[in-house]
């Protein structure tokens, strides 16, 4: 933009902006009535030196926020890995109760997952199953004359069967249903433990308990042994079980 001066002259108007930042830079042209700026013009020369500064501050503002960006979402990610290798390397093969069950849960008492700070593990007692074990389960359920009383069954099979789940309260023997989930071995563990594809889908399935907000973090594992059975009554699981974290003692029940 030019513009007349009032003493004579081109006053010459340019703007220069960085950024967001404007400047002005104002330069007389000289003319017959200013003889003496033909020697002496002001040339705005050094100024866009300093814009440029400016400009190249403002990028080295960009840059820095980018890196502290990628640093944070870098943090971000080797932390979601790190949590996500918590768990034990175990998938948990879930087997629904919609999907293997022939029992009804409509009038059963819910389970309130704020409260859930017990863990209870027994086994069936029962003979075992490498395959077709929701055979095995269906002719339990005709045993308990509906279903079992277990919130989740470990079989033989590499299965985990959800009976009453996460939702519903279990209704083994007098053990507090209310803040507890009850997982079974499926098979008889007085003389020795469990497959080592059922240790690790129990240990799958406390973790997917947790990662779900079902099983508070710091709960209490027991193992429970039926008395009534025999006074060796899941000897060999206890055992097992002694060693796992937050283990906590057992239960007898009749």
């Amino acid at each position: 933009m030019a513009t007349r001066a009032p003493f004579g002259g081109d006053l010459v108007t340019a703007t220069s902006s960085c950024v967001g930042h404007h400047s002005t830079v104002i330069s007389m042209e000289p003319n017959e009535r200013t003889p003496l700026l033909a020697t002496g013009t002001v040339r705005p020369a050094s100024l866009p030196a300093i814009y440029t500064k400016e400009c190249l501050n403002w990028r080295i503002i960009g840059l820095l926020l980018m890196f502290i960006a990628g640093l944070v979402l870098s943090i971000y990610l080797l932390w979601r890995q790190t949590y996500e290798m918590l768990d034990n390397g175990y998938k948990l093969n879930l087997m629904r109760h919609d999907i293997w069950s022939r029992a009804q849960l409509a009038d059963q008492a819910l389970l309130e997952a704020e409260k859930v700070v017990n863990v209870f593990i027994t086994h069936t007692a029962s003979e075992e199953c490498n395959e077709n074990c929701a055979d095995l389960l269906h002719n339990m359920q005709r045993k308990y004359l509906g279903e079992l009383p277990f919130n989740f069954l470990m079989a033989g099979d590499c299965e985990t069967y959800e009976a009453r789940g996460w939702q519903y309260a279990s209704s083994y023997g007098t053990l507090p249903s209310a803040s507890s989930l009850v997982l079974a071995f499926v098979g008889d563990f007085s003389l020795r433990i469990p497959s080592t594809c059922q240790l690790q889908m129990a240990r799958a399935l406390l973790w997917e308990s947790q990662r779900r907000l079902k099983l508070q973090p710091h709960y209490q594992l027991y193992v429970v042994r039926n008395v009534s059975r025999s006074e060796g009554d899941a000897d060999a699981l206890h055992r097992h079980l002694q060693n796992w974290p937050l283990y906590a003692g057992q239960r007898k029940v009749m």
